[in-house]
């Protein structure tokens, strides 16, 4: 990406708007780590700065849906939320998109995504598992092949 590519990206703003408060990295201890609270700003500003504050937005109130989803507003998530949301467009016109986002458990997804240490990046991993649940005839019809080729 070229700096000509950049866009101005309030993070602060967008953030606030919301519900989420930005801290720094070097203040995040899992322990006590609450909904809503997000400490990779250089990741919410590099997502910003590319797509836009509304693609940000999107990616922040898709996340922040439910508050056991708000608990996961880490790097590796709001990278594969966003790739999800540039790689398919036509997922942002879907009138069920937050309500079936808020189905999918975050953590739950994330924790798989990590335990199965597949040497590629979590986000990628991530951008795998979300996909699948929304492209579920998809992948159905990939098992079926898979299997009648066994």
């Amino acid at each position: 990406m070229t700096s000509l590519q950049r866009r101005p990206c309030d993070i602060y703003k967008v953030a606030r708007q919301c519900g989420v408060k930005l801290f720094d990295g070097h203040l995040h201890s899992p322990t006590s780590r609450k909904p809503y609270e997000c400490y990779c700003k250089p990741t919410v500003r590099e997502i910003g700065r590319e797509y836009g504050e509304d693609h940000l937005r999107l990616v922040f109130m898709l996340m922040t849906g439910t508050p056991t989803n708000a608990r996961e507003l880490y790097s590796d998530m709001l990278k594969a939320v966003s790739s999800i949301l540039v790689q398919h467009p036509s997922l942002v016109k879907s009138p069920t998109l937050v309500g079936d986002f808020n189905t999918i458990d975050l953590g739950s997804l994330r924790q798989k995504a990590r335990a199965m240490n597949c040497g590629i990046p979590t986000s990628h991993v991530l951008r795998v598992l979300i996909g699948v649940k929304f492209f579920q005839p998809v992948q159905g019809d990939l098992l079926d092949m898979i299997g009648d080729a066994a």
